[in-house]
């Protein structure tokens, strides 16, 4: 399984304020149970140089998973594949199984009347074209294919920026490739406490992990404006009875311990 894994936001709406990004955390809390690391997130302009110095700097970094968001459509704006063929060196062409989706998609979307018109221009067909040697990834909801590349030992996955779009590929293309990857069990239970100082639970999380060994508990205070902290508590197996029964008995261990430390618990 790779280590790490770093999530590239490709989009001048973004860093100008424009919309506010939300692909990168519905991305890492779907693929964070399967057991993937989390290492680095980097949002860039759309532009062909800036885009191939991120993931050249993501490689650099060890990162063997890295996905992008965005930069995947029609539109001359759209470089985020121009960005990763200039990263390893690669060509760019059609690719046939990536123009049979965007024409199947606009016939689709035509015959919805969500579109005038079902050909494939030249706008669309740039859809098709993709850094030679990538797969597509089937698209249902939009018309441009995500895009699987393995280079140098690295996974590259491309995903639109529409979210409605990128979440159809991840949870009907991505989750099934990577599902190669995923060894074990992943399961999390989440706690939510009305407390205000996080450093006061810091013992009781160092004494219910010695007591349940192989179970991670991490804090976070909420956003501002809500009160409260939230607890993951979290553990990884072979068998899906005693993972879950490991992090329920954390779950147990800790409610005890904060009802009979803490006040407020």
């Amino acid at each position: 399984m790779p280590q790490k894994v770093g999530i590239l936001v490709v989009g001048n709406e973004i860093l100008d304020g424009i919309i506010l990004e939300s692909n990168s955390r519905w991305l890492t809390n779907r693929l964070k149970p399967l057991g993937f690391q989390f290492w680095e997130r980097m949002i860039v302009r759309d532009d062909v140089e800036e885009i191939a110095k991120a993931i050249k700097r993501m490689v650099e970094d060890n990162c063997k998973l890295i996905i992008t968001s965005g930069g995947l459509g029609p539109t001359h704006d759209d470089m985020t594949l121009k960005g990763i063929a200039h990263a390893f060196n690669l060509r760019m062409g059609v690719n046939r199984e990536a123009l049979e989706i965007v024409t199947r998609q606009y016939k689709e979307l035509h015959n919805r009347g969500i579109i005038e018109n079902e050909n494939v221009t030249e706008a669309r067909m740039k859809m098709a074209i993709l850094p030679v040697g990538s797969t597509p990834l089937d698209n249902r909801v939009g018309g441009a294919p995500g895009v699987h590349l393995h280079v140098n030992d690295v996974e590259i996955i491309s995903l639109p920026g529409v979210p409605s779009e990128l979440e159809w590929i991840t949870d009907n293309q991505l989750i099934p490739l990577l599902n190669q990857y995923v060894d074990g069990i992943y399961y999390e239970e989440i706690m939510n406490l009305p407390l205000r100082d996080e450093s006061s639970l810091a013992p009781l999380i160092d004494e219910v992990m010695k007591r349940v060994p192989d179970v991670w508990v991490k804090s976070m205070v909420k956003p501002y404006g809500e009160m409260g902290i939230r607890l993951w508590i979290s553990t990884r197996g072979y068998d899906r009875d005693q993972v879950v029964n490991k992090v329920k008995n954390a779950v147990t261990i800790l409610r005890e311990l904060i009802n009979s430390s803490l006040p407020n618990g």
